[in-house]
């Protein structure tokens, strides 16, 4: 929840920024100024960055070669004062809405959730005083976790020199909203967050009332990544064009050295898909041939027996309501095809029935839950297709992962995973080509709209046509819509109902 909480409070504030949520309360006690953070670039190219503390805490002075500390100077300032309104339960008239979804709606009452974190405060580093401190020192490369970093050229060295604190107590919450009928055919299920300040320590507590933090916690922190050279000397990259790193004949000197690491990361390597943002205002059909080769693991799932097949396409279905199982979900495969195990620690963190659903996914693509390990059996073709799935899912916004589940329930996958192939390079199809005959109800055409507007995608319909087009600066959004819709769109194809 707290991850949640902070997720939110960023869009909020920061959408586009480079403020990190903070994804844990034992990350927040990390994220200490100059703590020493790993930025792990990931498999898939449509993947954000993910930042890691060391696990032993460590700040840019355990790092450097001589013990002279280092002691910077520290700016204070006001930051926000952060309150939002959420509505959250339907009323019944066209204009009625459920969190960002707009369309017609039957439903009763309605809900209005403020969540507050109150008067918040940004901490961060003076690096004109920070580099004069650290001028002519040299990181120690011999230090244990520089020596494990450095072995993975697609990691980087990185400190916190800013981060935003609360002032008060807090309480976060989670609401399960029941289920809501929408235009008559549509029900979704969503949860909300709620975050209230407490005064002199007094809340109302019910039953859905999770985590109490204190003050001061870190809500969200930014870094600077830095650029080691093969001596040991460092800089910070000030710049955005400017990127941290190790020197290459410091990482080619030591995967020499390290054969083992060498393999992993040529793994990494080998997965990796080299891609490039949509252009902006232009045809839906611009990204076809684009999903067709990142989908091809897709195939693996169309070939599994119709009873696994369709009870992989039961469980997946049931988290799209959660996206911080889906976040636990994709971690745990991710760590699993790296061959590592440490990515089960994630389940600790996640409380029934979400568990079960996670650990029901595993056993279905191969996972031994006893054995903590892969079964002779398994596929390797399978754990690749849900895994970039799963990378997928987990990159979409809440809402739209919710939205994604109304259009399984309403059978929209095929004419939606249609479009890109029946569209013109002008954007447009005509509304009566058979294979979207499903979108051009006005009920199911508004939930598929929302649907691609929360991926930066504007698809209209008019007495002729449906257009479908991508927005100005759509980045990556509509390729990771549409290897969701693929993968879905693989597992229920022809499942009898």
């Amino acid at each position: 929840m707290f991850c949640k909480a902070s997720r939110t409070f960023l869009k909020e504030i920061d959408a586009g920024g480079e403020l990190i949520p903070v994804c844990s309360l034992n990350d927040s006690a990390k994220a200490q100024l100059l703590s020493v953070v790993v930025k792990k670039n990931r498999f898939w190219w449509w993947q954000k960055p993910k930042y890691n503390f060391s696990a032993c805490g460590c700040l840019l002075g355990d790092v450097l070669m001589d013990d002279k500390p280092v002691k910077p100077v520290v700016v204070e300032s006001e930051f926000v004062k952060y309150q939002g309104s959420y509505g959250d339960v339907i009323r019944a008239n066209v204009d009625a809405d459920f969190g960002a979804f707009h369309g017609n709606a039957a439903g009763s009452g309605r809900v209005q959730t403020t969540s507050t974190f109150g008067a918040l405060r940004k901490q961060e580093v003076d690096m004109n005083h920070l580099m004069k401190d650290v001028q002519n020192r040299k990181i120690n490369l011999h230090h244990p976790f520089i020596q494990q970093l450095h072995g993975y050229k697609r990691d980087l060295l990185c400190i916190v020199k800013e981060k935003i604190i609360t002032t008060q107590k807090c309480v976060i919450s989670e609401h399960a909203q029941s289920e809501e009928t929408f235009g008559g055919k549509l029900g979704v299920k969503a949860k909300m967050v709620k975050v209230s300040v407490t005064e002199n320590g007094d809340f109302i507590q019910d039953e859905n009332t999770v985590l109490e933090i204190p003050a001061p916690t870190a809500l969200a922190y930014a870094v600077v990544e830095v650029f080691v050279k093969c001596d040991g000397q460092f800089e910070f990259s000030l710049l955005p064009e400017k990127q941290g790193g190790f020197e290459k004949e410091c990482i080619e000197k030591y995967q020499h050295a390290e054969p083992l690491l060498r393999n992993t990361v040529s793994l990494c390597d080998w997965d990796v898909v080299d891609g490039k943002t949509v252009p902006s205002i232009t045809s839906l059909a611009v990204i076809k041939q684009d999903i067709l080769e990142l989908t091809k693991p897709f195939s693996m799932l169309q070939d599994l027996p119709e009873a696994q097949r369709g009870e992989l396409y039961n469980w997946l279905f049931e988290i799209l309501d959660d996206g911080q199982t889906v976040t636990q979900l994709q971690a745990v495969v991710e760590e699993i095809r790296l061959g590592n195990g440490t990515g089960l620690n994630f389940l600790d963190e996640v409380k029934s029935p979400e568990r079960e659903r996670v650990q029901k996914i595993l056993c279905l693509i191969g996972y031994d839950m006893e054995k903590h390990k892969l079964m002779k059996t398994y596929k390797k073709d399978l754990l690749a297709a849900v895994h970039i799935l799963t990378s997928a899912l987990d990159e979409m916004p809440d809402t739209a992962l919710a939205i994604l589940g109304a259009c399984c329930k309403l059978n929209l996958l095929p004419a939606l995973w249609a479009l890109p192939n029946t569209t013109s390079d002008e954007g447009l199809c005509s509304r009566t080509e058979p294979a979207l005959a499903d979108l051009i109800d006005q009920g199911t055409f508004q939930i598929a709209q929302r649907l691609f507007s929360l991926s930066n995608m504007r698809l209209e319909l008019n007495e002729k046509n449906i257009s479908a087009v991508t927005s100005q600066d759509s980045g990556f959004l509509p390729h990771i819509l549409y290897i969701a819709i693929s993968g879905f769109h693989a597992l229920k194809n022809n499942l009898k109902t």
